[in-house]
């Protein structure tokens, strides 16, 4: 996608909202703007069954109904919620310890850390993903909750869920993934892998920001504690009103993965492997991690000798691109995700991510490239 004269690849930060869900908010905003949530009015019952029929689309994405869906402002509020979980488990038991993937998500870390709990992180493996090795020396009686990335928002790891989940319900404990980046990157069942509560935001797919939804395993939404209780909406799972237009783009954002999310993949993978090759055979940058188990449109590449934020800051207005987690940019220290991979400071230093999605092509790619060659032959 090309804004102007900026190329975008800041993906993962947030991906363009599709016009195919801007006709659906679009058509949402003149149809159902009524208060779903009126029970007396004709307009209101139509609003809730379509917020019905988008949570089922929702629902359907990840191998779940549409009431294990809980609609959110987004994912850092679902994960708020999955921390309320594990203190509320830990206020009526004697697990009181949240364990938490050492390159999580910030909203998730900065909850952790400001919670009643104690909590202790998961080291990574090899590929840049928790390790569920490390994860078993962790688990113990006082275990409240695990809470882990599914895939990471910077280095594009892909979480070994399978492996995540038989080893938490093997030990009788509730895991929580973040699963923001997921969808773009893998087919997930969530019935099928029994994972309890999993974050997901429509801004990372194609949708609107300022919507997401907690996901529950069957059974398991009574256990939620939400951060707005409100007058009681959505069964006293989350409280507030509903917004209609933003839960119907969420829904046909996801009805689009569903359709093509496979096939788009390895389409995008192509993009980025065509980048991260080019850049690698002019010897300017290298890949940190490997493409196995990867999100297929990131590319965290490593400058050697170069400042990252200063080379971004030359390559404005041609490329978007990032240094680090969009909500954690503006950080005068380097990312914390590459630090957890056991990078230095000045290595982590020298990192941008670029992210690569559905309206990308090898074009743009291309063209990205010459953009970088211009600013370092200038340097």
């Amino acid at each position: 996608m090309q804004v102007g004269q900026t190329i975008y690849l800041d993906y993962q930060a947030s991906t363009p909202v599709d016009e195919r869900v801007l006709r659906v908010i679009h058509t949402a905003s003149a149809a159902h703007f009524a208060n779903p949530h009126s029970a007396d009015h004709v307009l209101g019952w139509r609003a809730a069954a379509a917020i019905k029929v988008a949570s089922a689309q929702v629902g359907e994405l990840f191998g779940l109904q549409g009431e294990d869906v809980i609609f959110t402002s987004g994912a850092s509020e679902s994960n708020a919620m999955a921390v309320r979980t594990a203190e509320a488990i830990a206020s009526s038991s004697q697990r009181t310890e949240l364990l938490i993937g050492a390159a999580d998500h910030g909203s998730i870390l900065n909850e952790a850390e400001n919670s009643r709990l104690t909590v202790k992180r998961i080291a990574l493996n090899k590929h840049g993903a928790p390790d569920h090795h490390h994860l078993r020396t962790l688990l113990n009686d006082s275990t409240a909750l695990v809470s882990i990335v599914g895939v990471n928002n910077e280095n594009g790891a892909i979480s070994d869920l399978t492996a995540h989940s038989d080893l938490c319900r093997s030990r009788g404990i509730l895991l929580h993934v973040d699963l923001s980046q997921a969808p773009l990157a893998m087919d997930i069942d969530l019935l099928n892998l029994d994972i309890a509560f999993a974050t997901v935001s429509a801004h990372k797919i194609y949708g609107p920001k300022g919507i997401g939804a907690l996901l529950t395993g069957p059974g398991l939404s009574d256990q939620i504690k939400p951060i707005i209780v409100g007058a009681g909406q959505q069964g006293g799972r989350r409280g507030g009103t509903m917004p209609t237009e933003l839960i119907m783009g969420f829904g046909e954002a996801c009805r689009l993965v569903s359709d093509n999310g496979s096939s788009e993949r390895g389409t995008i993978a192509a993009i980025r492997n065509r980048f991260i090759k080019s850049l690698a055979e002019k010897r300017i940058a290298s890949l940190i991690g490997s493409l196995e188990r990867r999100h297929p449109g990131n590319a965290l590449m490593h400058f050697p000798g170069r400042d990252a934020s200063d080379l971004l800051a030359r390559l404005q207005p041609k490329i978007a691109a990032s240094t680090q987690s969009a909500c954690s940019s503006g950080s005068i220290e380097p990312s914390h995700v590459l630090r957890a991979m056991g990078f230095d400071y000045e290595t982590a230093s020298e990192c941008i991510r670029f992210s690569f999605g559905r309206f990308s092509n090898n074009e743009q790619a291309d063209q990205a490239i010459r953009h970088i060659v211009d600013v370092l032959n200038d340097c």
